[in-house]
């Protein structure tokens, strides 16, 4: 009998192929979106504020490198929370619906 009660199937981290594999791209399409976040962030500061002076680029430089370590940060943080949940991808689905023509209408 299990002693967890009615949430017990919840409580196990599942660890079965399609589990993991479901995470693994949960977390790959995270990882994806979170670095294009920041590289269309930082392209358009760069649009914006390269073309000045010396200063101007040494100074975007270390804003850059600020910001990349955020966001590589917050990336390694959002594996770890993924590491809590069970994930189950769900493919698309398309239904086509057959029409019965055999009636002769």
């Amino acid at each position: 009998m299990n002693n967890k009660g009615p949430l017990g199937k919840h409580l196990e981290k599942k660890d079965d192929k399609y589990s993991l594999g479901s995470r693994e791209k949960l977390r790959a399409a995270m990882r994806h979106k979170i670095k294009r976040t920041f590289v269309g962030c930082l392209d358009a500061a760069e649009r914006e504020l390269m073309g000045g002076s010396p200063e101007d680029v040494e100074r975007f430089k270390r804003i850059r490198g600020r910001i990349l370590s955020l966001g590589n940060d917050q990336i390694r943080n959002m594996e770890a929370e993924l590491e809590k949940y069970n994930i189950e991808f769900i493919p698309y689905h398309i239904e086509f619906k057959i029409a019965d023509f055999s009636q002769g209408e």
